[in-house]
């Protein structure tokens, strides 16, 4: 199954699709509730005449009402179709970039990758693990996604935009969905791209797919149906397990590399020999082999396979791949505390950020605010007292 459909890949897919699907979202949004408000400050939907009689007076401001209410469908279905053309013009152009850069790796670096293949599965590995550990932390800020490009296309459609993704004019519900697809959609080239050249080319058509539906599904989902809260829950959650393949694939990088060199020593092909045994491992620097269980296995390893795709595991473990996989979470838990300490959250040796000084300020204020409402409630009660009559 692991040969089939690559975890990593679908997880980067899912990701990179989900972020353009709440881009969309956001702008499918807000062109209705652009349509809506332009029509209601040019008084389109209360058009009426000065008719001396009643009944024809209530006729044509019902006929206007109608006819008014035609055009806002039909305006809001032009940028619908406007929105969704731009979209699958990214889409499509990213997918084709990305195939073409798969197809000439797989079709031209065959020969690179057999003399030393143990050497560029750690290389390939270790690149992935990295960019995993980038995507999963961005991932965790993809709940403010939605109030972040509702306030870029709000500039844009006034004209006030200097965002240099965000084009102004009339294509510009064209342009934005297409450049944002396109950027998204090649970063999912570069990601998939970092992580297939370790894998079987066989195992990325399935997984790519399944991660495109599934981001469109959950996006829909997400933004149709539930709140801020469990988005942020859903991210939480896929972070975790984004995570936990990427410290796998690190770990994994440093077992390939200590694997290369072991074979070297045997004489090339002689440590891939199959088996479990002795003779295919090296005994210096072991923490645990165990004579099964073997992901790499061809016969009996394919259930061993899938733990190995998605967490990492291997049955031979070094005090090289342990370490690695403990520092991967050592660096995770730093950079969160300091992404913490950023958005002004926490405070690191006695220090804040200038956020955590704004955030503080803004708190302080408030809290002042509402005493001098209660002390003015207070004196207004007080001086009510007094002016009862005695």
């Amino acid at each position: 199954m692991a040969n089939l459909f690559s975890v990593p890949i679908f997880f980067i897919v899912f990701r990179e699709t989900l972020e353009a699907a709440i881009i969309i979202s956001v702008l499918l949004g807000l062109a209705e509730q652009i349509v809506h408000e332009a029509a209601a400050g040019s008084g389109l939907a209360t058009q009426s005449t000065t008719v001396d009689e009643g009944t024809a007076r209530t006729d044509s401001s019902t006929a206007n009402e109608a006819d008014a209410e035609a055009k806002r469908r039909l305006l809001i279905r032009k940028l619908r179709i406007q929105i969704f053309a731009g979209a699958a013009s990214g889409l499509l152009l990213a997918l084709g970039i990305g195939a073409a850069f798969i197809a000439v790796w797989f079709t031209k670096a065959n020969d690179l990758w057999e003399r030393a293949e143990q050497l560029w599965e750690g290389i390939f590995n270790l690149i992935a693990g990295v960019l995993i550990f980038v995507i999963a932390l961005s991932m965790l800020k993809m709940d403010k996604a939605k109030k972040k490009w509702s306030s870029k296309i709000r500039r844009s459609l006034e004209g006030r935009s200097i965002d240099p993704d965000v084009k102004t004019g009339q294509w510009a519900l064209f342009v934005l969905p297409f450049i944002t697809v396109l950027r998204e959609g090649l970063e999912a080239v570069v990601f998939v791209g970092g992580v297939s050249l370790g894998q079987p080319a066989k195992s990325i058509p399935i997984a790519a797919i399944v991660g495109i539906i599934c981001g469109l599904v959950i996006g829909f989902l997400i933004y149709g149906f539930a709140s801020r809260t469990a988005l942020t829950i859903f991210l939480v959650i896929m972070t975790n397990l984004l995570l936990l393949i990427g410290a796998g694939l690190f770990s994994r990088a440093t077992g390939n590399f200590e694997r290369h060199a072991f074979n070297k020593l045997l004489g090339g092909e002689a440590g891939e020999a199959a088996g479990d045994g002795p003779g295919t491992y090296k005994v210096q620097g072991n923490v645990w082999h165990l004579n099964c269980c073997n992901p790499e296995n061809k016969t009996s390893g394919q259930g061993w396979s899938i733990f190995s795709s998605i967490f990492g595991w291997n049955n031979d473990a070094t005090l090289g791949s342990v370490l690695s996989y403990v520092f991967y979470w050592i660096a995770v838990i730093v950079v969160l505390v300091y992404m913490k300490f950023k958005e002004g959250r926490v405070m690191l040796f006695g220090r804040e950020s200038a956020a955590g000084t704004q955030r503080r300020l803004r708190e302080e204020l408030k809290q002042e605010s509402s005493h001098g409402h209660e002390d003015d409630k207070a004196s207004s009660n007080k001086e009510a007292v007094n002016e009862l009559p005695r």
